[in-house]
This record gives C-alpha cells, sequence and structure tokens, in this order.
C-alpha cells in the first residue's frame, strides 16, 4: 500500500518557463536557441544543480559559450522568479494529498540561487511538505541512486510503500531500480489520473 508521495518541482509543481523568458528578452527562435545552449541545456546549469560550482561560475561558463549574450546571461539569475512560477494546482494538490493522509516530500534537482529566489514565491508550498531533498544541497543529482537513497533513509520511507513523479524519463529509470513507484509526469490530468489508480489497486 502507498503511504507516501514524493515530488519532482520542475514541471510538475513549478513550471519552468525558460522559453518565455527568453522571447521576453525579445529574442528571435534561433537566438533563443542558442542561449539554451549556452545556459539551461549546458553542463555548467547541471553542475549548479549538484552545488559543485558556485553561481558565478555557472555564469563565467555560459558566458564563454555565448559571449554574444552576455546581457541576457546576467539577467538569468537576477529574474530568476519569472523562469519558475508555480502551478496553480501544485498548493491545493499538496493539501489535499495531505488532507487524505499521505506523507509528502520533496526530491529535485535545484540550484541554490534558483531557491534562493523562489522560496517564496514559486517554492511556497514546501512549509506544507513532510521534507525536502535538493540536489545542490547533496552534491548529487537524478537519477543516481545516491539521491534516491539519501531521501529515503532521510525520512524513514519505504521505496515499496512510495511513488514518485517526476516529468524525466532517466529519473523515473532511477526511481524505479532503486524500488520506488513512479510516475512519468506530463500533465497534471495524467500525473494525477495514473497516481489515483495506483493509491486505489
Amino acid at each position: 500500500m502507498i503511504n507516501t508521495i514524493i515530488f519532482d518541482i520542475g514541471n510538475v509543481l513549478v513550471d519552468f518557463r525558460w522559453r518565455q523568458m527568453y522571447e521576453g528578452f525579445g529574442l528571435k527562435e534561433d537566438d533563443i536557441e542558442k542561449l539554451a545552449d549556452a545556459t539551461v541545456r549546458h553542463q555548467a546549469w547541471m553542475d549548479l544543480d549538484q552545488g559543485i560550482i558556485t553561481t558565478e561560475e555557472a555564469e563565467e561558463a555560459y558566458v564563454k559559450a555565448a559571449p554574444e549574450y552576455r546581457e541576457f546571461i546576467e539577467r538569468i539569475y537576477q529574474e530568476m522568479d519569472n523562469m519558475l512560477v508555480q502551478f496553480d494546482y501544485s498548493t491545493p494538490w499538496i493539501k489535499e494529498m495531505k488532507k487524505r493522509g499521505y506523507r509528502i516530500y520533496i526530491l529535485s534537482n535545484w540550484s541554490k540561487p534558483a531557491y534562493e529566489a523562489c522560496q517564496d514565491t514559486a517554492l511556497s508550498f514546501l512549509p506544507l511538505v513532510d521534507g525536502v531533498v535538493f540536489s545542490y544541497q547533496e552534491f548529487v543529482i537524478k537519477p543516481d541512486q545516491k539521491i534516491y537513497e539519501i531521501i529515503c533513509n532521510r525520512y524513514h520511507i519505504n521505496p515499496a510503500e512510495a511513488v514518485f513523479l517526476d516529468d524525466s524519463e532517466a529519473n523515473i529509470k532511477g526511481a524505479r531500480e532503486y524500488g520506488l513507484h513512479a510516475i512519468h509526469f506530463q500533465s497534471y490530468e495524467q500525473g494525477r489520473a495514473e497516481l489515483e489508480e495506483l493509491l486505489n489497486a
């Protein structure tokens, strides 16, 4: 029986709106793709999530990859709350599942600057959950098996009694290999329906 629900954040509880943000810079599609390659798709973005480089080091790597976009790169972390916006359903969903008696946890690849910029806005649901594991604090990112071990050991979660929702197939695969039930989240309607089906099985 499932008694624990573990949520990813990006594209599950919070809209990762990097494209809309870059469009707001007034960039054309080709420039948006080049800026994305130099930032959100760059290894330094993941290294920052892992907590193994500083924000300054990440920005240096982005500028090195695309010096012509320096002015936009410098705005990204200053305007992070425009990139990360909580979905309308997130807080009510968490409250509902808590009311129904489920333990609720967060497991996310997340950077320190993103946390600091959004803890009171996009991440305002954090005080409602039973525990949180952010990659930048643990120096490990999904789908590394160690991060699933960390959350389960820290909060005494039996993987066989827990379900993990994430938008990344690789992260879902990693969770299942660790022994967690897992749902590949693609939309609220689909993710909720699959969750209810599992909870009622």
